[in-house]
């Protein structure tokens, strides 16, 4: 009795108890074939867990980046809206201080026609004073002129008697 190879193969044991070359050679050819699948899909499933693995860092990188453009465009649009509001806050204070010069601009305007107003007033007044006033002395004078004339004379004694003779 022969002893019988021990392998762990089963392949190995079944070409060493087949006297049959071609058989054993089929069976080598099988095992051999059945390696090589096996390998092959070691290999296939190794390229697809690297095919994944890098769908997967593809993921997270276009994840990353994608978070990164938000935040920027987040931030972008924050610094929008600050410069905005600080451009309406300036519009409305550079607003304001051309309605407070408008203002003082007015009333001093305002004052100044009052001012040549009031002059005008007085010199209008004073024209009409002077007005009557020589109106006054003209008529003073007519009076004066017509009480003369109507007035006898009187002479150096005082005696109107004297001057009717």
């Amino acid at each position: 009795m022969s002893a019988t190879a021990k392998s762990n193969s089963p392949i190995a044991s079944a070409a060493t108890k087949s006297r049959d070359w071609t058989k054993a050679s089929t069976l080598e050819l099988q095992s051999s074939s059945e390696d090589e699948s096996d390998v092959l899909d070691a290999k296939v499933k190794e390229r697809h867990r690297r095919k994944q693995v890098k769908r997967e860092e593809k993921q997270h990188r276009e994840e990353a980046e994608r978070r990164v453009r938000e935040e920027a465009e987040a931030r972008a649009r924050e610094e929008a809206e600050h410069a905005k509001a600080e451009a309406e806050r300036k519009a409305r204070e550079e607003a304001e201080r051309a309605k407070v010069e408008a203002e003082r601009k007015a009333r001093e305007e305002a004052e100044r026609q009052a001012h040549e107003q009031a002059e005008k007033d007085r010199a209008e007044v004073q024209r009409r004073a002077a007005e009557v006033a020589a109106r006054q002395r003209a008529l003073a004078q007519e009076a004066s002129k017509k009480r003369a004339r109507e007035e006898p004379e009187v002479g150096p004694s005082g005696n109107w008697s004297d001057e009717v003779q």
